[in-house]
């Protein structure tokens, strides 16, 4: 088994995000108001339809943004997932994480993303980056090898030769 070669990877803002969340605030509405013109629920449980929805549509405007990883690299090292802040508090830090394809459209990737502590055990909340082909295309397809491509394992399980007598 072998590793893929490292690659840093930009990633920068998701210019689709804002979008997003509209339509899906734009078809979940959609939906509650189809329910409410059938007729078959009642003022309470509309209400209460309602109240969900906004409170679900206020929570992905507060916590969307803060999940998405930007102004910064995704690098594989040959061994290990690194994250590299361009700006903010880890600015030029190395920080280690745990990658995994959300989405593939082939020349776009939705990375999740998790830290991991020193004892490389997950901590924090569960983050996403947007990489796009057209970035660094020269790039692409190493990155996306090594997005595919498992870990090295070092298991030796052959004995020592002094073992074996």
């Amino acid at each position: 088994m072998y590793n893929a070669p490292p690659v840093a990877f930009p990633v920068g803002r998701f210019v689709w995000g804002r979008a997003a969340l509209m339509g899906a605030a734009l078809l979940s509405a959609l939906g509650l108001v189809g329910w409410q013109v059938s007729g078959q629920a009642s003022f309470a449980m509309v209400g209460s339809a309602w109240f969900f929805w906004a409170l679900c549509m206020l929570g992905a405007v507060v916590w969307g943004p803060r999940q998405a990883m930007q102004d910064g690299r995704v690098f594989w090292s040959g061994e290990a997932w690194l994250w590299l802040a361009d700006e903010g508090k880890n600015k030029d830090e190395e920080l280690r994480i745990e990658v995994m394809v959300g989405l593939d459209l082939g020349s776009r990737l939705l990375l999740f993303v998790r830290m991991l502590d020193e004892q490389e055990q997950r901590c924090g909340l569960l983050s996403f980056a947007w990489l796009e082909e057209v970035t660094m295309p020269s790039k692409w397809h190493g990155f996306r090898c090594a997005v595919y491509s498992p870990a090295k394992t070092s298991h030796n399980t052959a004995e020592p030769l002094s073992e074996r007598a």
